[in-house]
């Protein structure tokens, strides 16, 4: 009877050993950003989410407004063309969305110059560095985004706005010549990475609390005597499944039980 409360012993820890939580790994989230622009012409690219010019918006000439600088012809919209690098933003890191290949005409001055994202306000996502690069020379950065007050959902970084007291208004923040050529924005996004580390690292955590239980069961079986059942030691692969690796084990003890109990 010793012996086989000893194994029931054992059969209780591989048990609890098989009810560790396995957890998948959190599926990443991509986010997107957009340059968005306006000239004092009212050449522009709205913010991706505008309803009447945003993204996937299509006028009734088949024209698809996000896909360019959209200038007018009187009442009539007019491509200005615009080459867009558009960014996926999957983690903590450095990005750029600029716009090359446009023609504002004789404008010499931008109405709006701003970074429209898709991550959300209560994201716990910080933007920083936003870098403002015309024609290849850098004119300014912001140490910290200054994020729209009229964007209500998403984070949307101002450089430029014409009509805001907090980015000067028609002098801005900065002196510069009309872009001819490139207009590039750069910026910093913290906060996606930091999430995902504290995870992984409660995870760890949490299996190096449950680990003396699985050696407390290696222990037992070693001190059995020979000429009973001998039970084979056997270690998961880290990449595999904990949970069935020590459902195994609770299958050997098991049977090791019902034949320790059948000879007494």
């Amino acid at each position: 009877m010793k012996k086989f409360r000893t194994l029931s012993a054992i059969a209780a820890a591989a048990m609890a050993v098989s009810m560790i939580p396995v957890s998948a790994s959190a599926e990443d989230t991509t986010y997107h950003a957009y340059i968005g622009v306006q000239s004092a012409s009212y050449s522009f690219r709205n913010a991706w989410y505008e309803p009447t010019y945003g993204q996937g918006v299509t006028g009734d000439d088949g024209m698809v407004y996000f896909d360019q600088i959209t200038g007018w012809d009187g009442p009539t919209a007019v491509s200005k063309g615009g080459v867009f690098n558009d960014a996926e933003i999957t983690g903590d890191g450095t990005y750029t969305v600029s716009v090359t290949d446009f023609d504002f005409g004789s404008d010499e001055s931008l109405n709006l110059l701003f970074i429209s994202t898709d991550i959300p306000l209560d994201s716990g996502v910080t933007i920083s560095d936003v870098k403002v690069t015309l024609d290849g020379n850098t004119k300014y950065t912001f140490d910290e985004a200054y994020l729209s007050p009229d964007a209500k959902d998403y984070l949307e970084p101002m450089c430029i706005n014409i009509w805001n007291d907090d980015l000067g208004k028609e002098d801005g923040l900065f002196g510069y010549t009309m872009p001819q050529d490139s207009i590039e924005l750069t910026f910093t996004v913290s906060g996606l990475g930091a999430a995902a580390d504290d995870t992984a690292a409660e995870e760890d955590a949490a299996a190096e609390d449950e680990a003396p239980a699985e050696d407390a069961a290696v222990e037992e079986t070693e001190a059995a005597p020979a000429e009973e059942t001998t039970t084979e030691e056997t270690t998961a692969p880290k990449t595999g499944n904990t949970a069935a690796g020590a459902l195994l084990a609770v299958m050997g003890v098991a049977a090791a039980a019902a034949v320790v109990s059948k000879r007494k």
